[in-house]
């Protein structure tokens, strides 16, 4: 059977990928043949690649459909827009230009998930049997945090930020070529970075193991010595690369929320302090090598900080502190999936919290009983999982680093109790070890299980839902309808003032402008939004008028909305939902599930 895997392990890994692709597919269906894609962040994704192939810039991610005639500023990299966008260009002669964005949102997701696959496969064939690697491939399907970022439709960045940090875990452990490998590392953080400077905490990460490895590497090891060094120069460097192809120098600001200048110049500072200190160390020698490195490393990390200080002091602490305050309290705080595991929703926390604890139990018992030729992996493997389980912590969307990690112990030890199990004499013995190493294997299910659990019970036995929340219910499935959106073409192009989370869809499905969507560089027009919703008349009617807005939307079974008319029940979302329109809005025919309200004296 080993010789088997051996053998055929290329193909046996296509054949796992085709295979999670087709389930994949299969399951997403239902969402697929609606166009419902999976977030808004996938929505404005496609309507920004449709910007640019209409012949938008390629230096300007403005999305001129919002906030107009300014525009809305965005923070993407344009480097995600183009796997989407050659797909597009390469299907559009085959089948059409709408059926190539529909086939395109299909395949860019799938092929992610291939690259997600084949790296994690790697690092699990590093540090075990090809057999471990195979089941960890298979694990991977079952983990629904991973899962949800890699389906059809999901085009924006969270898959690549999962390919690139796993992209850096290969170099991290790859010694085989130590010094490409840590080139490999290096040029995959600034790549993460420039998509996403989620990046940023797991690059410190990754590179303070690395950093530990260097410390008690004698400079006699030559490459093994200079791993360190050649990942923060390749990271300086790369960045630079990246930062040339996707901004105009001149115009450069630095931003928090993005790779900026001063990113640059931190990078660049520190990896020339540990180039030069490890030189001199390598030419001079040095009694106490560890107190040097150490030295160098503090004076490395200080001078980082400093320019960072000196560059860009508001990045230093929240990066959203300077958000405006109705857009940190109605939008922000209320956005689960950056708040800490602790804060977030039982429902939503317990799955990916779950795992991970398992992930640590058989973390432990790696470290005790597995095997001690690969120590020196296994201690890595142990950092960079406890690493990401703190920062997962800290942000729960972050959780999915450690999930990649979990599904590579999981199938060590589901493997390993399946071993043990042949080589038990009674039967008995057989069977409980075959049975502990399926349950193993679907912890993810159980977690997700009870997860689901508690979301159909709102985390509590309730009583049987009224009439009324059925009904709202229905209404909720029909706003998120996102087709829906198709009706308003009906009405004539307009400037729409739309919830924040049904602008997306207006943005992806029709003509129309509208005013923000829920991205934070905007947030003078996120708050105009919140502030319509959430003031009397008078106030509504003077943001309304100032932007020149023809038509006001709304929805019934619209979240958003729903809060805005509960906060503040004197305001316009709460006066519209109970049929009482100021005078200066005429009531019109409703489209799909959308009510519409004409602002008089506004040419539509």
């Amino acid at each position: 059977m080993t010789h088997f895997i051996e053998r055929h392990y290329r193909s046996l890994l296509v054949a796992i990928w085709l295979t999670a692709s087709l389930l994949l597919y299969s399951v997403g269906h239902p969402f697929i043949s609606e166009w419902k894609m999976g977030d808004p962040d996938d929505q404005l994704r496609l309507v920004q690649v449709r910007d640019w192939l209409a012949g938008q810039s390629w230096w300007d991610i403005t999305q001129y459909r919002m906030n107009p005639p300014e525009g809305g500023p965005m923070h993407w990299s344009r480097l995600v827009d183009v796997p989407i966008a050659a797909f597009i260009l390469l299907l559009r002669p085959l089948v059409g230009a709408v059926h190539a964005e529909y086939v395109a949102a299909i395949l860019v997701p799938l092929c992610t998930y291939g690259l997600v696959l084949g790296l994690l496969t790697a690092i699990a064939r590093r540090l075990f049997e090809p057999k471990v690697a195979l089941v960890a491939a298979l694990l991977l399907i079952l983990i629904w945090p991973v899962r949800a970022q890699l389906q059809p439709l999901r085009i924006d960045h969270h898959g690549w930020q999962m390919v690139m940090f796993l992209a850096a875990s290969c170099g991290l452990f790859g010694t085989k070529r130590p010094l490409a490998s840590a080139a490999s590392m290096g040029a995959a953080l600034a790549l993460w970075i420039e998509i996403s400077v989620e990046g940023l905490p797991f690059a410190a990460l990754l590179l303070g193991i690395m950093a530990l490895q260097w410390l008690v590497t004698p400079s006699t090891q030559s490459r093994g010595y200079w791993r360190f060094p050649v990942a923060l120069a390749t990271l300086a460097g790369s960045s630079v690369a990246f930062f040339t192809a996707t901004e105009i120098w001149p115009s450069a600001v630095n931003y928090c929320d993005s790779l900026s200048p001063f990113h640059l110049g931190v990078f660049a500072a520190v990896a020339a302090i540990v180039a030069a200190g490890s030189y001199g160390l390598q030419r001079w020698g040095s009694a106490r090598a560890v107190a040097a490195k150490i030295g160098i490393g503090g004076v490395a990390a200080a001078a980082g900080v400093t320019l960072w200080w000196l560059q860009a002091p508001q990045c230093l602490g929240d990066a959203f502190a300077t958000l405006d305050p109705l857009v940190r309290e109605y939008w922000y705080v209320r956005v689960y999936e950056g708040l800490p595991l602790w804060q977030a929703p039982r429902k939503d926390a317990l799955a990916p919290l779950f795992m991970m604890v398992v992930g640590l139990i058989v973390l432990t018992a790696w470290l005790v009983h597995g095997p001690k030729a690969k120590a020196h992996d296994k201690w890595l493997f142990a950092l960079l999982y406890i690493g990401c389980l703190l920062a997962g912590a800290l942000v729960i969307r972050t959780t999915v680093y450690a999930l990649l990690l979990s599904a590579i112990l999981m199938a060590w030890a589901t493997v390993t109790l399946f071993a043990k199990a042949e080589r038990q004499s009674g039967l008995s013995g057989r069977m409980g070890l075959r049975v502990a190493a399926v349950m193993l294997a679907m912890t993810a299910l159980f977690a997700q299980s009870i997860s689901a659990k508690l979301s159909a019970t709102g985390g509590s036995t309730s009583a049987p839902k009224s009439a009324e929340s059925m009904q709202f219910d229905q209404q909720v499935r029909a706003c998120q309808n996102y087709r829906a959106a198709e009706t308003l073409n009906d009405l004539p192009t307009s400037r729409l003032m739309a919830s924040l989370d049904s602008s997306p869809s207006i943005l992806q499905f029709t003509k129309h402008d509208v005013v923000a969507t829920g991205h934070h560089r905007n947030d003078a027009a996120m708050a105009d939004v919140i502030r319509t919703f959430i003031s009397d008349e008078k106030t509504a009617e003077q943001i309304l008028r100032k932007r020149d807005i023809a038509f006001v939307v709304t929805c019934l079974g619209n979240y958003e909305l729903r809060m805005y008319a509960d906060e503040a029940p004197n305001g316009l979302a709460a006066k519209l939902r109970q049929g009482q329109a100021p005078v200066w809005l005429t009531r019109l025919k409703d489209y799909g599930p959308f009510q519409i309200w004409h602002v008089n004296g506004k040419a539509p």
